[in-house]
């Protein structure tokens, strides 16, 4: 994903002191270069691509009238190989922008400045994975693929709803910043900036979704004719491509994919070498003769892939967590052209579902409260750090934020309204925000996540999904072996009957040992010895980033977001916090380091 600021100016202004500020703010915040810009009196424009695109500009129409910028990786829809900027003008010319967006798939954004009509468009992808944010300003209107860009356009006070829910969950959902005056762009969204201000309008919702209109057999065909369509599109490489294999359904799903598609590519796991994901990933490459790596992260990341993290993430992402996942990607774009992966894989086996089971697909309301109480408020963390100017009920506002998602489809299947939950929250707002930051580096997706892929596994039937057996059929039928060689739990991906039963007890001791885990857990016994997780504080990364002397001094409370007694007991001495609380605070210390760059 190319980096971009985009200015509209106010009616009757002629200076544009926000876009030459913005543009500073870009290149010193992301560390990049400006490679091509646009100036008028209605709108500006500057892009900075990531190392691997550095040719990347804004495509002109003819008469230099119309100017677009696309970000990230899109396909026209059905998929077609080589399509370019001046395809999206011509489709823009004869459409209009919300027919061109109708037009598109994939992980992307795109800026068009239309003169003739003196009007900016932005266009977001279905799922809005491609994190785009707008500000109003006083003499203007804002836009940027960095949220911390434009909280430095002006002053900027934090969003204490975003704070909290990035402090408890390490996601921030809806269209909400950390920023208050800073709003993340819908998904399926087309903004338009005039005269007459900022209007979005939405060009696909869940209620297009046509739910348990496609049989078992349908759906696998389906699903696997769009996937090949959609690896054989994509951008040639002088690079073979890279593709996560681990131990799971997911990578299995895109694996089978490739392995039609015939397109050069390598595949590569991270883990120890003992880990089920690494074993199960190296049967596999081994049985289909697959060019095969094991890439591992340190235990720490350093000094510089820390700040690197945080300045990617824009401190909306726990940069500890992401310092591993820059780390493994810097490795992996030395002599690979596109990196993919399993993501929206969930959704083609029913995520969630069994939480509903055994009515599934039943048309009545989603029950949203008990969805955020199993999935989006269940692990714990410590609420008394925050002032009552940030402290949420957690469960019940994700109930709300659940029940504003699956609005429209209030009458569709409980399977459908589900999907629209975890499609709509989970992978918009914390899968984007990792594929938004790892493509500042380099391609990197999944095209499961492809329009033409998800549509028909989000219309067969639920019982084509439930226990994966979507899936199961689908390497039964397209790559045998796949079907045959174990998951990470030990039992094979082949749908079950009564002759192959006896390869799925290792279910019993898997399931065992999750019902054992939750009765250990209500009756207050440990499971397993939970190891020590803090950092250690005379660690290279402790010191080197001063986040030893932060804990003693944060300038977060600040904000007057936290308490300070509370905040300081869990800050002080990491070295007594494990397991969720000990997320807690490495997301507190990725707080503590944007606010340290920002105010």
């Amino acid at each position: 994903m190319s980096h971009a600021f985009l200015f509209i100016p106010a009616a009757g202004q002629f200076e544009v002191p926000s876009f030459q500020k913005g543009v500073q703010a870009l290149c010193s915040f992301k560390r990049v270069q400006i490679s091509d810009s646009a100036i008028s009196a209605n709108a500006s424009l500057a892009v900075a691509p990531p190392a691997k695109a550095t040719d990347k500009r804004i495509t002109r129409s003819t008469d230099d009238q119309i100017w677009i910028a696309d970000f990230g990786t899109w396909l026209p829809l059905s998929a077609e190989k080589g399509r370019d900027g001046s395809w999206l003008i011509e489709q823009y010319l004869a459409h209009g922008a919300e027919g061109l967006a109708c037009r598109l798939q994939g992980l992307f954004a795109i800026f068009i400045v239309d003169q003739r009509g003196r009007q900016v468009h932005v266009i977001t992808d279905r799922c809005g994975s491609l994190h785009i944010y707008w500000r109003q300003l006083a003499d203007g209107v804002a836009v940027s693929t960095s949220s911390a860009v434009l909280a430095q356009c002006a002053p900027s006070t934090f969003d204490p709803v975003a704070v909290h829910e990035f402090i408890a969950t390490g996601i921030i959902y809806e269209d909400r910043s950390l920023w208050r005056d800073v709003r993340k762009i819908g998904p399926a969204t087309v903004l338009t900036i005039d005269a007459d201000g900022a209007r979005n309008r939405r060009y696909w919702d869940f209620s297009a979704v046509e739910p348990e209109s496609l049989e078992l057999d349908e759906a696998v065909e389906r699903t696997h004719a769009g996937l090949v369509e959609v690896l054989k599109a994509l951008p040639d490489t002088r690079e073979p491509l890279i593709s996560d294999l681990t131990g799971g359904y997911d990578s299995r799903l895109l694996l089978a994919g490739l392995l039609d598609a015939q397109r050069p590519f390598h595949t590569t796991v991270s883990g120890s070498s003992d880990h089920p994901d690494v074993t199960v990933a190296r049967r596999i490459a081994s049985t289909l003769g697959l060019q095969h790596q094991n890439i591992s992260s340190p235990p720490l990341p350093t000094a510089e892939e820390f700040d690197v993290a945080v300045r990617m993430t824009d401190g909306e992402y726990d940069a500890f967590d992401f310092a591993r996942i820059l780390h493994i990607h810097r490795r992996l774009a030395n002599g690979h052209g596109i990196s993919l992966n399993g993501s929206f894989g969930e959704l083609a086996r029913g995520y969630w579902w069994e939480l509903l089971w055994p009515r599934l697909a039943r048309r009545h309301p989603l029950d949203v409260a008990m969805v955020a109480r199993k999935r989006f408020a269940a692990i714990p963390y410590d609420n008394s750090i925050f002032s009552p100017a940030a402290r949420l009920d957690l469960a019940s506002h994700m109930a709300e934020v659940a029940s504003r998602a699956i609005a429209p489809i209030i009458n569709y299947p409980n399977t459908t309204q589900m999907d629209c939950v975890y499609y709509t929250l989970r992978m918009q707002r914390w899968q984007g925000r990792i594929a938004s930051s790892t493509n500042q580096l380099w391609p990197a997706f999944s095209p499961i996540g492809f329009s033409q892929v998800l549509e028909p596994i989000l219309a067969a039937r639920a019982d084509a999904r439930f226990r994966s057996l979507l899936v199961r059929r689908l390497f039964q039928r397209f790559v045998p072996p796949l079907a045959n060689i174990p998951l990470e739990h030990g039992y094979p991906p082949v749908p079950a009957s009564p002759f192959n039963l006896w390869r799925f007890t290792p279910l019993l001791g898997h399931y065992g040992h999750k019902v054992w885990g939750k009765v250990a857990a209500k009756l207050g016994l440990h499971a397993k010895r939970v190891r020590p997780t803090a950092l250690p504080d005379d660690s290279t990364l402790m010191r080197e980033t001063g986040i030893a002397e932060w804990r003693q001094a944060p300038i977060m409370i600040q904000t007057g977001l936290f308490d300070e007694d509370a905040l300081d007991k869990i800050l002080g001495n990491n070295s007594s916090i494990r397991g969720p609380r000990f997320e807690q605070w490495r997301r507190l210390m990725t707080f503590e380091a944007v606010t340290r760059k920002l105010l």
